[in-house]
């Protein structure tokens, strides 16, 4: 897509838009053709634009994947970090169709047949957000309303901020029950029952 672009309420637009680009349903396809050296999401065809991660941002999400991926050695699970693309289709969307595409911080994947070369497609087991502070609806509530949709098993939304990890677990009814919350003592994702990770050694 040529041309210029520009930030507005988190939503990135080419400069030069018109009315039809306004309401255009963005896909895989269109992402493709994105500029490769800025980070972008498609949430449910809305083109989104996600801020620079900070340092802090960068050092609990290293702690937290080191953890886990140390953990998952040998096992047949399989731990990403971003910058890596997770697709998640509507019914039977080819993937140059899908209008959903996120880069979760973290994310934990079961079934092998999810992953190509390039990407995931389809949910992961588990997903792992850090909060960005300048736009903590995101993860708060649009990623929480799209994870659900899409039946992630486990959502962690990390806030360093604060030192705590919001924790959200898909429920027999196939929604999330209340969230969990998690500061300054230890957590267990459902999934890997004997995974125990201390928050002090996270965010510290």
């Amino acid at each position: 897509m040529p041309g210029a672009w520009h930030l507005e309420k988190g939503v990135i637009y080419k400069v030069t838009r018109t009315a039809e680009d306004k309401l255009k349903q963005y896909s895989y396809q269109d992402y493709l053709s994105l500029p490769a050296d800025i980070r972008y999401e498609i949430i449910e065809g809305t083109l989104a634009m996600s801020p620079s991660p900070s340092t802090q941002h960068q050092r609990v999400s290293r702690k937290l994947l080191v953890r886990i991926a140390n953990y998952l050695e040998g096992k047949h699970c399989e731990v990403f970090g971003s910058p890596y693309d997770v697709l998640l289709p509507e019914r039977n969307e080819e993937a140059k169709d899908i209008k959903t595409v996120v880069q979760p911080d973290i994310l934990v994947v079961c079934d092998q047949s999810k992953l190509t070369d390039k990407y995931c497609i389809g949910s992961p087991d588990w997903i792992i957000e850090i909060v960005s502070p300048s736009s903590p609806s995101m993860d708060y509530v649009k990623k929480l309303h799209l994870y659900e949709k899409h039946q992630v098993k486990e959502y962690w939304i990390a806030n360093y901020l604060r030192k705590e990890i919001m924790v959200y677990k898909l429920q027999s009814n196939n929604e999330y029950g209340m969230p969990e919350t998690y500061a300054g003592n230890e957590i267990t994702p459902a999934i890997f029952e004997d995974l125990i990770i201390r928050l002090r050694d996270i965010f510290d």
